[in-house]
């Protein structure tokens, strides 16, 4: 008798021949969770072999080590063709370093800060307005039409200008491949330069050191679950980032209170970082980057040439205000919140600063980048 006579309606088993309540049949399910085990095993390796990266980067004492070890690594492991779903442990890590970041937002430094904004603006503005200048390599490589190559060259979040790409009615993917190459470019270029030129600010490491103090387990538990619950309101009512922006601003507030109920330690801060170098090198497959040989191309240039111009306007802007190089460099710089504001733990540079540029520039591109498109068109410089 033949494997299709077995499971024909009169012989078959009832299990296989009657839907399961939920309406997925027992064999769809269970493949689908064969494919869910195999992406949980995958994931597991990739943090594994992710935490070697940076534990490796740790003790060779390269800036950024465990982020930029963990991104490395796990570039390796993606460029087998593997794809390696991070999914909501890259919103965990979020949550866990916006806490982080938040706590070291006192009093007195959220006062300094309140000085800085007018000049805040102005830098955002400029910054935006520098992605005039890196779209040109878009449409004059890549062969883009002028307003993909603007929403492609413009220093936004990922997830930010793929959201203004879909709802501006041009490609989604093209934008959201340009804006992860600079993303990659400046996570790996940043930090040995900045590292290279300018000392760390010892006083502000020392300050971190001393705010992390140990904290009963129930309590930071429970503080972690309130970050979660903060970023789950965030993401309910639309704020960019919500992952790491609202459990931020929520230990901000707390903190400026002093009323933080636990300080997050350090070591937790790192396991964050590694998450969150998986999750970048995860990105790194061959698919990722198959058929879009110019587009790759006019990304990395354009995103050099935007480093290469707002560490100038960075070096003027600090050099002419007196704020510190490190931070100014970083809150300028063309690459994301969570990335840069970690970045400025790692090398002592003011974290409420940098977070303090970044911050504006999320609020300026989500009203402004119409706007400063339209303009941009109407000066005829795209």
């Amino acid at each position: 008798m033949s494997e299709m006579e077995l499971d024909g309606p009169t012989h078959g088993r009832a299990e296989d021949a009657l839907p399961a309540a939920d309406g997925v049949p027992p064999k769809s399910r269970a493949s689908l969770i064969r494919r869910r085990a195999a992406e949980l095993l995958w994931l597991a390796l990739a943090l594994v072999v992710g935490g070697a990266g940076g534990w490796l980067a740790h003790l060779a004492h390269l800036p950024l080590a465990w982020l930029l070890g963990a991104l490395f690594a796990t570039a390796g492991l993606a460029a087998t063709g593997r794809e390696i779903e991070v999914g909501i442990s890259r919103h965990y890590a979020l949550v866990i370093l916006g806490l982080g970041l938040g706590q070291s937002f006192t009093a007195p430094v959220l006062a300094a800060l309140a000085g800085t904004l007018p000049l805040l603006f102005v830098c955002s503005a400029l910054t935006m307005a520098t992605g005039i200048f890196g779209a040109r390599a878009y449409t004059r490589i890549a062969g883009l039409d002028p307003k993909t190559a603007f929403f492609c060259g413009v220093p936004g979040g990922v997830v930010l200008m793929a959201i203004h790409a879909r709802s501006a009615g041009i490609s989604e993917s093209n934008v959201t491949l340009a804006q992860t190459i600079r993303l990659l470019v400046v996570v790996v270029l940043y930090p040995p330069l900045i590292a290279s030129i300018l000392p760390a600010d010892a006083a502000a490491l020392a300050q971190d050191a001393a705010m992390i103090q140990p904290s009963n387990l129930t309590t930071l538990v429970m503080w972690c679950c309130a970050g979660l619950g903060a970023a789950q309101i965030g993401k309910t009512i639309g704020l960019p980032n919500p992952w790491m922006l609202a459990p931020c601003v929520f230990a901000i507030a707390l903190a400026a209170l002093d009323a933080l109920p636990a300080m997050l330690p350090n070591s937790l801060l790192v396991v964050g970082q590694i998450v969150l170098g998986v999750s970048l090198g995860a990105r790194m497959t061959p698919a990722f980057f198959r058929g879009s040989s110019k587009l790759v191309l006019a990304s990395l240039i354009s995103s050099f040439g935007l480093s290469a111009l707002l560490l100038a306007l960075g070096a003027l802007v600090a050099y002419g205000s007196g704020l510190p190089m490190s931070a100014t460099l970083l809150g300028m710089a063309p690459g994301g919140m969570p990335e840069m504001t970690v970045t400025a733990h790692a090398l002592g540079a003011s974290v409420p600063l940098v977070l303090g540029f970044h911050l504006v520039r999320v609020v300026l591109s989500n009203l402004l980048i119409e706007p400063t498109w339209k303009l941009a068109r109407m000066l005829r410089l795209l």
